[in-house]
């Protein structure tokens, strides 16, 4: 009689789970399959801005208060953050141009609404009052440099 040794126990030992792995197609052998559960759907925004004209909370939380008093202050908060919040607003600091520039920009690259000219020229007041160029340079109002 012949005695196993080790090599052969392995070597058959593998053969018959690769075999009883490959048999089984019912799956009874393996355990339970984790299952894929979606995410919730996100919870509805209860307390937005809701613009008049276009009956959907704009992107943010902003409120027109967040801009500084003035005239066209709605018109301009109405218009602009459709799109973008305050916070983009208020980090510019252009020349009347410029606004008018950047405003032609919003129209023709990003697809704005279009807008009255009386409604436009309201805006261009308000941004131009509101947010005029700052000061370039770190040293203009330095007092040890004069």
């Amino acid at each position: 009689m012949t005695q196993l040794n080790i090599t052969h126990v392995v070597v058959i030992s593998l053969t018959a789970v690769f075999l009883l792995v490959a048999l089984d197609r019912a799956g009874e052998l393996r355990g339970p399959q984790p299952t894929y559960t979606p995410p919730a759907a996100p919870a509805p925004v209860v307390a937005a801005v809701v613009d008049p004209d276009k009956g959907k909370p704009p992107p943010h939380n902003d409120t027109v208060a967040d801009l500084p008093d003035g005239n066209g202050r709605e018109v301009t908060f109405y218009t602009c953050t459709a799109c973008h919040g305050v916070a983009l607003i208020k980090a510019q600091g252009l020349t009347r141009d410029l606004w008018d520039s950047t405003f032609d920009l919003m129209l023709e690259r990003h697809k704005m609404a279009p807008v009255k000219p009386e409604e436009r020229a309201e805006i261009l007041d308000y941004l131009t009052e509101q947010f005029p160029p700052r000061r370039r340079g770190r040293n203009a109002d330095n007092p040890f440099l004069k």
